[in-house]
C-alpha cells in the first residue's frame, strides 16, 4: 500500500478526486479526507451520510479523519493500492509517519503560503526529516505576480528538503466549471479540462506509477470513456 500526503491550505477537493479517478481504473483505491473542515463532505453525492466510508465512481471516501491511527483502525482489514491523503491540519500532520509522495498544493497569497510553511515544517521533523529521501513536490495555481517559488522556498531553508521540479497550472474557467459539475454527478469526469490542469494531474500520476506519458494518455482516454 503506498500513501501519498497531499498537504496545503488551499481547497484541492478536485484534485484529489481526480486523482483518485485515474488510480482507480487499475487499482483499488482511498480517498482520506484529513481535513479540519471536512472539505469533503459535500463535494459528491451521497446515499448514506453517516457512513464512515462511501465508494464514489470506483474509489472509496473516507471522512472525517483526524489522525493516523484513526485512519488504521479504520481500515481495519480493507486493503488498497494507494491511500490519497488530504491534510490541512498541523496537529495530525506531527505524528503521521513517512509517506512514500508528499505534494504541496499552493497559490501565492501569502496567507497560503505562511500556512503551508507551517504544515510543513509540522510534518517534516524527526526522523522524516533526517531522511531527505523522501520527495515533495509543489502544485502551484500561478498567477502573473512580483513572487515566485523561491519565496517558500526561502522560508524553508532551515529544512533539508528533497524538492522535485514544480508542477504550474493557470486560472481557467472550464476548470471551476468542471469542478462544480462533477459535485453534483456520480462519476468523475475528467473531459474538457484546461491543457495545464491536465498536464499537472497527468505528471502526477507518471510519477506514482512509474509510467510512460503515452501509457499515462491511453489511462487518460479510458477516463474519459468510462463518463
Amino acid at each position: 500500500m503506498k500513501q501519498i500526503l497531499v498537504i496545503g491550505h488551499y481547497d484541492k477537493t478536485d484534485f484529489m478526486m481526480y486523482l483518485g479517478k485515474l488510480l482507480s481504473m487499475d487499482h483499488r483505491v482511498l480517498l482520506v479526507d484529513a481535513t479540519q473542515t471536512k472539505d469533503y463532505e459535500f463535494v459528491f453525492p451521497k446515499i448514506d451520510h453517516s457512513l464512515t466510508i462511501n465508494t464514489h465512481d470506483q474509489f472509496d471516501v473516507m471522512e472525517d479523519v483526524h489522525s493516523y491511527e484513526e485512519l488504521m483502525h479504520n481500515l481495519e482489514e480493507q486493503k488498497y493500492d494507494f491511500v490519497l491523503i488530504d491534510c490541512n491540519d498541523e496537529a495530525s500532520l506531527v505524528d503521521w509517519p513517512e509517506v512514500d509522495f508528499v505534494y504541496v498544493v499552493t497559490s501565492y497569497e501569502n496567507p497560503v503560503i505562511q500556512k503551508n510553511v507551517n504544515l510543513i515544517r509540522a510534518y517534516f521533523q524527526g526522523e522524516k526529516l533526517s531522511s531527505v529521501n523522501l520527495p515533495v513536490t509543489k502544485i502551484i495555481y500561478e498567477v502573473s505576480n512580483h513572487l515566485d517559488e523561491k519565496y517558500m522556498d526561502s522560508l524553508l531553508d532551515e529544512l533539508p528538503l528533497l524538492w522535485k521540479e514544480s508542477l504550474v497550472y493557470y486560472p481557467d474557467e472550464r476548470d471551476q466549471t468542471l469542478k462544480i459539475i462533477n459535485q453534483y454527478k456520480n462519476t468523475v469526469m475528467v473531459k474538457r479540462m484546461s491543457s495545464s490542469y491536465k498536464l499537472v494531474i497527468k505528471q502526477v500520476i507518471e510519477f506514482i506509477l512509474g509510467l510512460e506519458t503515452s501509457k499515462v494518455n491511453a489511462l487518460w482516454k479510458r477516463a474519459e470513456r468510462s463518463n
